[in-house]
């Protein structure tokens, strides 16, 4: 029987073929064995061996006639090939065996770990001299697969709890896989006098000081029931003036008209904190969190009203929390409720219906974000690269008609649960939804390449390609000169089709984050495109008619 037969020889030597092996176990020697030789040398050895009777008597009767002639005492032949054929057998076991993990694939885990690619990386960037406030946002990068690293080497997220863009040059150069977690002229919507003198309908009337002094004293004595809080950037000493009492010098100051009929909770004003994520300007995307809103409410009981006792009515670091107000507490901790759904339950209590709220929340949200875009679309227009994105949180109050006002945007909000340690949960889950949204996510269990890599297993072409039957009517795979072959696949730029890829891509790992503009299509039937882009940018139009096409044929792209 031979030794090994042609299947198995094929078997071993497609694992050999490719490997050299040390001899003598000296580094940096080594020799390319010709294995297929040896191989056919070892089944020829064992044909030999079958044979060995006849060649044995054949031997003996040459052995005969030529003993007469010819006296010999030299070792056989046959005993010798034996003896090669076992050595090259041991040298090769022996060679092996050490390197069996190498050599067959079943055992690949070490050889799998070297084939991964370096971690991504994250810098931190904040003027405080602690970093208590961003536990969380280490936490969760750290689950990720992130590792962190200064702000001057090389990373693929810097989060800045600071405005970064005066103090590095090179964000206006960002590589492919950098990303930032502002937008440069994210101050036209976070800076509360730019904000909040705005002529916006769901804006309490603001005045800027000193400019519009005189303004605000006509609107006073028109308005003579009207009280007013002066506030600046800093927002803090913030109180209850009446207009003789302002200081009308304070440079980088508003005066605001107060709003006097609150909603309460128990007796308690509050305020309510929805997270908002920018993902994208001109093109703009617009998402906010929906697994939770941050209710705050104010430690001191709002009546008998009293304008010296600002823990009645202004929201500060001591504020009351959801599991703390007595009529909150039951569906929070009994029934395990969020700050949302319990206050919606306590609404109900009241006979009134809380889903009048949100849809308020979301027009005033997308409304102020499109009326600054222009100006943050401005300064971004000096920048090569626009790899931001921006998480924010929007204040809101309500009044005792459950119609909302908008209060503020904050750049940077407080994600820290030092203070109130439930909030916790909240933070972290904010954060892994806006992460998964705007591509930084964990790393693959095996690969170590991250998921949020382009790749046409997420977003092909099929995915991006809409109204085929326009594009055929207009015969746009021939000419895109035409209007109507704007989003048709083979005449979109370069750039446009990375704007679609990323606008794809957020919608499959929006977690709890819900897309408010473009905003969604609650009915088709009624859904009016032409009034819904009038007054829209180029480009925010063509893409809010990308997601209508994408919803009539797919209700996913809808919602």
């Amino acid at each position: 029987m031979p030794l090994l037969n042609s299947r198995q020889e094929r078997e071993i030597l497609k694992q050999l073929a490719r490997w050299r092996f040390p001899l003598n176990g000296k580094r940096g020697i080594s020799v390319w064995l010709p294995w297929r030789s040896r191989l056919k040398k070892l089944s020829m050895d064992a044909s030999v061996e079958e044979n060995a009777p006849r060649q044995r008597d054949a031997e003996v009767k040459m052995a005969k006639t030529e003993e007469s002639e010819k006296p010999s005492n030299s070792i056989g032949l046959l005993p010798v090939m034996i003896f090669l054929a076992a050595t090259v057998t041991t040298a090769v076991v022996v060679e092996l065996l050490p390197h069996a993990s190498k050599v067959f694939p079943w055992n690949s885990a070490d050889s799998l770990e070297d084939q991964r690619q370096p971690p991504p990386t994250y810098a931190i960037f904040g003027r405080s001299p602690t970093e208590e406030h961003l536990v969380h946002v280490v936490n969760v990068l750290h689950q990720f697969g992130y590792q962190r690293v200064g702000v001057n080497e090389s990373w693929n997220l810097l989060w800045a709890h600071d405005y970064p863009f005066l103090s590095f040059a090179n964000l206006k150069n960002l590589g492919q896989h950098q990303v930032v977690n502002h937008l440069p002229g994210c101050g036209y919507l976070t800076n509360k006098v730019d904000l909040c003198t705005t002529p916006l309908p769901f804006l309490p009337r603001a005045f800027r000081l000193p400019a519009e002094r005189q303004e605000f004293l006509d609107y006073a004595r028109t308005n003579p029931q009207a009280l007013f809080v002066q506030k600046h950037n800093e927002h803090r000493h913030i109180k209850v003036r009446a207009p003789a009492d302002i200081a009308f010098g304070s440079n980088d100051s508003f005066v605001q008209e107060f709003v006097q009929r609150p909603f309460l909770v128990d007796g308690h004003k509050f305020d309510i904190g929805v997270y908002v994520v920018i993902t994208s300007i001109n093109p703009l995307r617009v998402y906010i969190y929906t697994g939770d809103v941050l209710f705050r409410y104010c430690p001191v009981k709002y009546h008998p009203f009293d304008a010296e006792n600002v823990d009645k009515y202004i929201v500060g670091d001591d504020y009351l929390p959801t599991w703390e107000v007595p009529s909150l507490r039951k569906y929070y901790n009994r029934f395990g409720g969020s700050m949302r759904t319990v206050f919606e339950a306590y609404v109900r209590d009241q006979g009134m219906d809380p889903a009048k709220i949100w849809p308020q929340v979301e027009h005033i949200i997308r409304t102020t974000i499109a009326a600054k875009e222009k100006d943050i679309v401005n300064i971004l227009s000096s920048y090569k690269t626009h790899n931001f994105f921006d998480l924010m949180r929007f204040d809101l109050f309500i009044d005792e008609d459950l119609k909302v006002f908008l209060m503020e945007a904050n750049m940077s909000p407080n994600l820290s649960s030092a203070h109130f340690k439930p909030n916790s949960l909240l933070y972290e889950q904010v954060l892994y939804s806006v992460f998964n949204l705007v591509g930084i996510r964990p790393l693959t269990a095996t690969s170590g390449s991250l998921l949020a890599e382009s790749s046409e297993m997420i977003t092909a072409d099929k995915n991006l390609a809409t109204d085929l039957n326009k594009c055929a009517a207009h015969d746009c795979d021939k000419s895109c000169n035409k209007e109507e072959c704007d989003l048709c696949l083979q005449c979109l730029s370069g750039s446009q089709y990375r704007m679609l890829q990323q606008a794809h891509q957020e919608h499959l790992h929006r977690v709890d984050m819900k897309r408010i503009f473009p905003q969604q299509i609650r009915d088709l039937k009624s859904f009016n495109l032409n009034e819904e882009i009038t007054n829209m940018s180029k480009k925010n139009a063509w893409m809010t008619r990308w997601f209508y096409n994408k919803c009539q044929f797919d209700a996913a792209w809808c919602n």
